[in-house]
């Protein structure tokens, strides 16, 4: 499990504040219906946690994996590397639509459908008083309609397509892939896993 400040917990301020993204119909796989609940039926499920978020991977044709880079201007770990995703809101339908709006909200993709869970990963926020919270990261793969990207400039500044060596040796050419941590790296490379059938949830 990783710990993260809690300035993380903040990186999603300005998409709380605006409207939401309004989400497509979309399909899924029938093994992601347990995922079809609100993020308040999960938590009564999952009483561990105190919050959900989500991260989504998308492959261009060549079996490369779509990275985002954390605008200059943010205040928790600006130009580090990742893939779209953000906190479960409470109007989400689901944590499924809400994988698919933060799609939206971050990167302009439509989802066609959601291929599979790929990973998932767990982490701690300090709050005040010494209060912890738990929060889970479900990451789902998703077939998108049209692979035309419009990055939020307020969240993402850059965007690239990387190879699974790429992701591995934190490089692409001249540009230094930086990860918010080694569970962050994991879940790149867990999508790839998942993709060829040698990893298992």
């Amino acid at each position: 499990m990783e710990t993260l400040a809690l300035a993380l917990s903040n990186t999603n301020d300005s998409n709380m504040a605006a409207a939401p993204a309004e989400v497509s119909p979309f399909d899924y796989d029938p093994c992601l219906q347990k995922y079809k609940v609100t993020e308040r039926e999960y938590l009564q499920q999952n009483p561990e946690f105190q919050a959900v978020c989500t991260g989504t991977v998308v492959f261009n044709e060549k079996g490369e994996l779509l990275l985002v880079k954390r605008a200059s201007s943010e205040s928790a770990f600006p130009d580090f590397w990742e893939i779209p995703g953000g906190k479960v809101d409470e109007p989400d339908e689901s944590l499924l639509h809400a994988a698919v709006r933060e799609l939206k909200e971050e990167t302009g993709l439509v989802a066609a459908r959601i291929v599979r869970q790929t990973t998932h990963m767990t982490f701690e926020i300090p709050r005040t008083q010494g209060r912890i919270e738990r929060w889970m990261k479900l990451v789902f793969e998703m077939e998108v309609k049209q692979l035309d990207i419009d990055l939020d400039p307020k969240e993402h500044d850059d965007y690239l397509f990387a190879t699974e060596d790429e992701i591995v040796h934190e490089r692409i050419g001249d540009i230094v892939l930086k990860y918010i941590s080694p569970d962050n790296k994991r879940v790149k490379l867990d999508a790839f896993k998942r993709r060829r059938g040698v990893a298992s949830l």
